[in-house]
This record gives structure tokens, sequence and C-alpha cells, in this order.
């Protein structure tokens, strides 16, 4: 292939960011295309922006998910600084390091998580062995310990959590994060934004493919390459059913709301958690005591599983929320945990949005044995010039854009 081959992008969500900046370092001439106004509008910024260590799933016995996680969070970090051109303070734009609190009616026992969680550990550690790795600017020693459970009982009720342990894994303050990528974009003179176009159809044609859409305005749009890559989130699917690439699999597009807020100032220290194993949530905690608040189970409100989500979920995910609805859900998230995590309920709510979940699997995660607790089985998928990138988690997608440059080559 030519270093200079001129190459379609669908989808500027994190992932279509990172693969048109690593080909834009490589010399291609790069077409970015998506239907928001902007990039990394929605399911990149409105989630939790944990990079992921591999903790969360524990559930899946083959290790391939956490596996997958370990080396994508460990590759994160030094690929997003080299296609952005030069180094990042993570330490400014993430959150406190998560305590992973263990409940009473987890989908496993303690010691289940704790042996998945030393194995996980002990792999890092042959890695820092063998090359040079970074978590987010930082080579910590260990990713985990066990805590007091007198501590954990401090910022949780005791009738809920079992077990604690606080480990180095983070999140990324995703308004600052998308401010570096798209900075990047700015300076990256080889790529053309087409924001604001949706797109309808991709077409193979005798040099290449055509790619058809619309604008906001309603007019038609075209564009040809030699290649397209297909990075796009909720409408991935539908686009690889017409190049003839039909999902071996089953799956579910979720709607997940979170709530934004200020935390009451008796929590102001308290660390980010997540609850495992199973339907519970998370509460992300910033360095200003700002906090990411999702409890799973009023938070989840859509489920679909046709080829792409209903276009009633199009307004929500652009963070455009009835006021009475987003009342409803921050009250509804906030009652729930404020069961577990006493006084979370005086936090003051300044935003409520959503963002869309892809993911293989149709039933839930209270089921111990759903796909959802799964996320190995994704990546680049190479169809002669087309590709098409199932991320899998945000964490994973420096690292399939690397994957990307590899099958390229």
């Amino acid at each position: 292939m030519s270093s200079s081959e001129s190459i379609v992008v669908l989808g500027a969500g994190l992932q279509g960011v990172c693969v048109a900046l690593a080909l834009h370092r490589q010399g291609h001439l790069v077409t970015l295309v998506d239907k928001t106004p902007d990039c990394m509008l929605r399911a990149s910024l409105r989630n939790e922006g944990k990079i992921h260590l591999g903790f969360v799933y524990a559930n899946d016995a083959s290790f391939r998910t956490s596996l997958l996680m370990l080396r994508s969070a460990l590759a994160f970090a030094p690929l997003v600084e080299e296609w952005t051109g030069g180094g990042i303070d993570w330490a400014t734009i993430t959150s406190r390091p998560f305590v992973y609190t263990i409940a009473r009616d987890s989908l496993l026992s303690p010691e289940s998580l704790f042996m998945h969680y030393e194995r996980l550990q002990k792999i890092y550690r042959e890695v820092l062995e063998t090359e040079e790795s970074t978590y987010l600017g930082s080579q910590p020693s260990g990713l985990w310990q066990e805590i007091p459970l007198g501590t954990v009982h401090s910022w949780l009720d005791k009738k809920f959590v079992r077990q604690g342990v606080e480990t180095v894994e983070v999140a990324l303050d995703l308004v600052a994060f998308r401010a570096i990528l798209r900075a990047a974009l700015a300076r990256a003179d080889k790529i053309k934004k087409l924001y604001g176009h949706t797109v309808a159809a991709v077409r193979r044609t005798p040099h290449g493919f055509r790619v058809e859409g619309a604008r906001a305005d309603g007019s038609g749009w075209t564009c040809e390459a030699g290649i397209v890559v297909n990075c796009l989130w909720e409408g991935r699917l539908r686009l690889d059913q017409q190049m003839g690439v039909i999902p071996r699999r089953r799956w579910v597009y979720r709607l997940k709301y979170r709530v934004f807020g200020e935390l009451p100032v008796d929590l102001a220290q308290l660390p980010s958690l997540t609850m495992v194993l199973g339907s519970y949530g998370d509460v992300v905690v910033y360095p200003s005591a700002k906090a990411y608040i999702s409890w799973y189970p009023t938070c989840m409100k859509g489920w679909c599983t046709d080829l792409a989500p209903p276009r009633s979920w199009e307004s929500i995910c652009a963070g455009q929320v009835e006021r009475e609805l987003a009342a409803a859900v921050a009250h509804e998230a906030l009652t729930a945990f404020n069961d577990i995590v006493p006084g979370i309920l005086g936090s003051k709510v300044t935003v409520v949005d959503a963002g869309i979940i892809f993911s293989w699997g149709d039933s839930d995660i209270s089921d111990p044995e759903s796909e959802l607790h799964e996320r190995f089985d994704v990546g680049v998928q190479a169809y002669d010039g087309y590709y098409s990138i199932d991320t899998g988690k945000l964490t994973c997608a420096p690292f399939f854009a690397r994957q990307l440059l590899q099958k390229l080559r």
C-alpha cells in the first residue's frame, strides 16, 4: 500500500480519531466522517472513561478479556502521545484511583476475585521485566491490594459490602481528554474533517470505494477512497451488512445514563468506587470532588437487539435530555446509591445524559453466563480494503488503531 493512499475513516469517536491520527502520522490522506458537529461527542464522551486494567472482567474464565484490557491499558498513553505529538500530563486529567468493593451477593466470591486479581498482577509484573510499559504515564510496582474492612465501611454501608481492594486503575476526565485529541486533529493538515455528514452506504468501485450520505441540511455527499475503515459505534453493523459482513453472534445496544455532580462536603475525600461483581454501579471521583455516578439498575434505560438502535435515542445521546426525565434519572440513581454510600443523595447534580453501549450477547450482566462479561473477541477485521473495528471498550481504541496499521502493512 502506498504511504499516500487515500483513506476514509467512518466515525469520529475515540476509535476513529486514533485511526485518523495514526494514519496521518504515516503520511496518508485521511477523510474523517461523522454525523455530529465535532469529534468525540457521543459514546466517547458520555461514559465513565475508565482505562481498564482487567479487574471488572473476572467472570471471563478464559482470562482473555482481562489480558486484552491489560495490554490495551499499557499501550494507551504511549500510542496517544505518539499520535498527538507530545507528552501528556495524565495525572491532571485522571480520577482518583478505584476501590473495588465486593458486594455480599457478588457473582464471584472474594476468594475467586482475589485469585483473578493476583493472576493479573503477576502478568503485569512479568511485562514490566521485559518491556518499557506505563499505565497512563506511571509505572506502579503492583496493581492492587486488599484494604481493611473498617476502611471500606467508612465509605459504604456494611450490609452491602463484604471486602474491598484498592487498585491503581483510574478514569479519564473525558472533556479534558477530548480537548487534547481535538487539538491534535486541528494540527493535522492531511486529515479532512467531514462533520455533520451521515453515512448511508459504502460501495465498491473499480478503484476502491465510494461512500455516500447526507449532510445536516439534507443535501447528498459522496467521497471516494482506496480504503474504508468503519469505526462507527452504533452504526457499524448496518454498514458491515451492506458489505456482506454478517454478524455471527447476537448483540445488544444498551442505553445507559450517567449523572455528573458535586459530592457533598462530607464525601469530598471519597475514592472512585466500582461495585463487583454484578448489576451494580460506579462512582468516579475527580480531584475536585466532582463525580460521575451511574447505578446500573436505574440508569440502564434502553435495550435494543435490532441492527441499529432506535431514533428515539438520538437526542438523548447528544446530551438533550428533557428536564423531568433528567431529574427522575438523577433521583433514582442517587437514591439507590445512598443505601450503599450514605450521604451521596446530597450531591449537587449538574449534568444528566446517556451513551450507547454495544456488546455481544443477549442476556444482562446479572446472568453469570452472559456474554456481556466478555470483550475479547473484538478488534480489526479486514475484507479486501474494507476494515471494520469493533472497539469493545474505550480502553482498546489506541491498541486497535495500531493493530489496523499492522494489517495495512
